[in-house]
């Protein structure tokens, strides 16, 4: 018999009631409680939320298993297969709108004046001054998260189960399992759906619940805001006369990344003790460094995004930008804060080819393979997962690796290559051992693109093809430092042209050549000046630029733009993550490299 049934007929007996003897059960009991008990959600959304259920029981079943599930439980694969394939069918189910609106669009033919090219950038560095200059006594740029409650929309049941499977930490386990049963109810009721997402145009997605925005700040965010406002200043001589309001604050950036946020490890198989780059940096006290109120700080531990490994992504960024500082204030002459150029130079100081190269897929060590692989059709050989190796001791004694699970992002793997090039001489990155783990990595690069599975979104964990496309750019500039000899050793083959060719028909046909919005018309852009896009008049890059300018304004509460979808989080349900300035950070970046481009 078939029954129409909401999310609480299937929960609030099995959840709410009885006692529960597992840690993991009650911590499911509270943040069912805490999600789906919160009343906005509940008596306006999923309330209202029905599904046509065959057998009921069956999902009170699975709850109940949850909700008594131990942590050996939690570590059997099959038992997690097996306990949720319900929940994983209906997720086989969903059927998705179509939330990128994209036409073919007309390109320009009349490029914009340099007049005009000045006045967005203006417009973007009085933004950015003017939010930098909110917190006189701890200034910095905020950047918000934003949960969609719609999910990923590459979240079916074998992702799902692939998740559940891959995570170490139980909190996150049981908010991933929440998560998808709210995507399945919410999914089902495209009028109530309407109210918290709808069709978009372009392709990185517009933030637009600002009332639920959680704000932080984390070094992944400040290290690339580090490097648009020095690229600000390096695009052209005239820019010097900012260097007295911008230095200040690329060294506050770049502090916060090398100091505040820096942590120690030890790598799984040579023990070797080096430092990392952290997104959630506590003081002595435990307390967080990243702007977050004790209540924030207080429901993420809760809900089991308390425990955070440092990532391979922003420590080697991080790593990229203390090189191109040294290099800046070397070459400039600059009269800057000492201690951090000490600060910089000790980070570079460590053998990070041989650090990063025991992660490595198919390398020389096998100690610390992806446990998720929703980064599909990608072939993982060669790449580095996203997280470092960290163990935690859970409150029961137990050690647990993998608190987020770890995951293969083809972005994070492209600022691998360039921080490793940039670096090459100090880190001996063109010899023995070091150069066949570039080989393995470039390897890994090429197969994406001459694949074509970079224009996957599902290809990306938490960044959209746009953004890597531009991060191949970025390392194209880097690779184009090397010597004839240098080139030949890393790359004998030619691949990173191949790479070149296949990004720029990309960013010409698939981003220009189609509807965008203000935030992938910046990335479209800079993607095609780093790699060097002719003709450069033929209009391709000025239809990017257009873009912007037509853009600029839409923006509330004196922002010249929107808050864009930056990167996101594909579990346990799609976080959005960016600013207003942020926005502004790259479109600054963005005209400004087209300027020196161009004219």
């Amino acid at each position: 018999m078939t029954r129409n049934a909401t999310i609480y007929d299937i929960c609030d007996r099995p959840v709410l009631d009885g006692d529960c003897a597992t840690e993991s059960g009650r911590n499911l009991r509270f943040a069912y409680k805490k999600l789906l008990g919160h009343p906005a959600l509940k008596y306006l959304l999923l309330k209202w939320c029905y599904l046509p259920l065959t057998e009921l029981s069956v999902y009170q079943a699975m709850m109940h298993n949850a909700m008594q599930a131990s942590p050996d439980n939690w570590q059997d694969p099959q038992w997690i297969a097996t306990t949720f394939r319900p929940l994983a069918q209906l997720l086989d189910s969903i059927e998705n709108p179509r939330w990128q609106q994209r036409e073919k669009a007309e390109q320009v033919t009349v490029e914009l004046t340099k007049t005009q090219m000045e006045t967005l950038i203006d417009s973007c560095l009085h933004d950015i001054f003017r939010v930098w200059d909110k917190d006189k006594k701890d200034p910095w740029f905020p950047v918000a998260a934003q949960v969609e409650l719609s999910g990923d929309d590459h979240t079916d049941g074998d992702n799902f189960i692939n998740v559940l499977q891959g995570l170490g930490s139980q909190e996150y386990k049981n908010i991933t399992v929440l998560f998808a049963l709210i995507r399945c109810f919410l999914m089902s009721n495209p009028r109530l759906r309407r109210l918290i997402r709808r069709p978009y145009i372009g392709i990185s997605e517009p933030m637009t619940s600002s009332f639920t925005w959680l704000w932080h700040r984390i070094a992944f965010s400040d290290v690339n805001f580090f490097e648009h406002l020095l690229v600000f200043l390096e695009s052209d001589t005239t820019h010097k006369q900012y260097y007295e309001r911008i230095i200040p604050i690329l060294e506050n950036l770049l502090r916060y990344c090398v100091c505040t946020s820096r942590e120690w490890l030890e790598t799984p198989n040579n023990h070797t003790q080096h430092p990392a780059i952290t997104c959630l940096p506590k003081d002595a006290d435990g307390k967080p460094l990243c702007r977050l109120s004790e209540e924030t700080w207080q429901k993420k531990r809760d809900l089991g995004f308390g425990d955070y490994v440092p990532d391979t992504d922003t420590t080697f960024l991080t790593l990229a930008m203390a090189k191109k500082w040294l290099d800046f204030v070397q070459k400039e002459q600059l009269s800057v804060d000492k201690v951090l150029l000490e600060e910089c130079e000790s980070l570079l100081n460590y053998p990070w080819v041989e650090i990063i190269s025991e992660y490595q897929v198919g390398g020389n060590y096998a100690s610390n393979p992806p446990t998720i692989h929703i980064t599909k059709p990608l072939d993982y050989q060669g790449a580095v997962p996203i997280w470092f190796d960290k163990t935690f001791k859970n409150a029961d004694g137990r050690i647990i690796r993998e608190m987020l699970g770890n995951e293969i992002c083809p972005g994070h793997n492209m600022d691998i290559l360039d921080s490793i090039l940039l670096n090459r001489k100090q880190w001996r990155a063109l010899e023995g051992e070091n150069l066949l783990f570039l080989h393995r990595l470039l390897d890994f690069h090429h197969r994406a693109f001459i694949s074509g599975n970079f224009r996957h979104e599902t290809a990306l964990k938490y960044y959209l093809p746009e953004i890597y496309t531009y991060y191949l750019g970025r390392m194209y500039q880097t690779y184009l430092t090397l010597s004839e000899s240098e080139k030949h050793r890393l790359d004998p083959e030619h691949k990173i042209e191949s790479m070149r060719q296949i990004a720029l028909q990309y960013c010409k046909d698939e981003l220009i050549g189609y509807s965008l919005n203000a935030f992938d018309a910046a990335l479209a852009v800079s993607a095609l000046v780093l790699l060097e896009y002719e003709p450069k008049h033929d209009g391709v890059i000025a239809t990017g630029l257009k873009v912007m300018r037509d853009a600029a304004g839409e923006g509330k509460h004196g922002h010249p733009y929107h808050a864009y979808e930056w990167n996101r989080m594909r579990h346990p349900t799609r976080i959005l993550i960016g600013s207003e300035v942020s926005t502004s950070l790259f479109v600054l970046r963005a005209c400004s490299v087209a300027m020196r481009y161009l004219y």
